[in-house]
């Protein structure tokens, strides 16, 4: 089937019924063009709806549509916790599971915290997109002096073999203490390759410990390795130059 992109269009309006339905918008020039179709998908991000909870009844604050919590998941309102896609941030499932995790723990009386700095998520399209932790923009942003490295696909043994070579990885970590912050990935199987990237940024591995471990040939964790020996190689020249 043909596919036609438009960029800048503005969308006036949606009219009909799902197998028979109509879009009229306005392209970039000013001029409104009408297109019949089947269906209409709305991709345009998501909000919270928190109309119907009776939140300011209970004194529940809301900052910028979403219910404000800590990183327990507890409100402005000592009792009350609040989890998933009303608490704003990602709007993941894994997210939300996690967070209501953390709120059970803390009403339990027992240790958990929500950490945003060491979540991920995927985007299923070909090739995959994947991230676990932060961009080097996003720690910077946070004060730490972070620095990454990034890699082609095109390098992997595993991906030559298969002919998955499209796509790239990209390591973020913390140029004093080589604390890995986050791992990026534009790869196919970017969903499973990101499973061990979360536990790196999760548990806070440093450089070293990933660049010593063995990963087994031909597979595509073994770029993880070649990542964190790449950057490590680089901090100590410069460290040396400096010194």
């Amino acid at each position: 089937p043909r596919l036609v992109v438009e960029v800048g269009a503005a969308v006036h309006r949606i009219s009909g019924t799902p197998g028979a339905m109509k879009v009229a918008y306005q392209d970039v020039a000013g001029k409104v063009h009408t297109v019949n179709c089947g269906y209409v998908l709305m991709a345009t991000g998501k909000r919270p709806d928190l109309s119907r909870l009776g939140l300011e009844n209970a004194g529940v604050a809301i900052e910028n549509g979403v219910i404000r919590a800590d990183t327990r998941c507890r409100t402005s309102v000592e009792h009350l916790y609040a989890v998933g896609d009303v608490i704003g941030g990602l709007m993941l499932a894994h997210t939300a599971a996690r967070q209501g995790r953390v709120a059970a723990a803390a009403i339990a009386g027992e240790e958990a915290v929500y950490d945003a700095d060491r979540d991920c998520g995927v985007i299923f399209t070909r090739p995959q997109a994947a991230f676990a932790g932060l961009s080097v923009e996003q720690a910077k942003a946070r004060g730490l002096d972070a620095v990454e490295v990034k890699v082609a696909l095109s390098i992997d043994a595993k991906a030559m073999i298969t002919g998955e070579t499209e796509g790239l990885v990209k390591l973020v970590a913390e140029r004093g203490t080589h604390r890995i912050l986050g791992v990026h990935l534009l790869a196919d199987h970017a969903d499973t390759l990101i499973g061990e990237a979360v536990m790196m940024v999760g548990a806070g591995l440093r450089l070293e410990q990933v660049a010593e471990a063995i990963h087994p040939h031909p597979t595509q964790t073994e770029l993880f390795g070649d990542l964190a020996r790449r950057l490590l190689s680089r901090l100590r020249r410069t460290a040396k130059v400096q010194g």
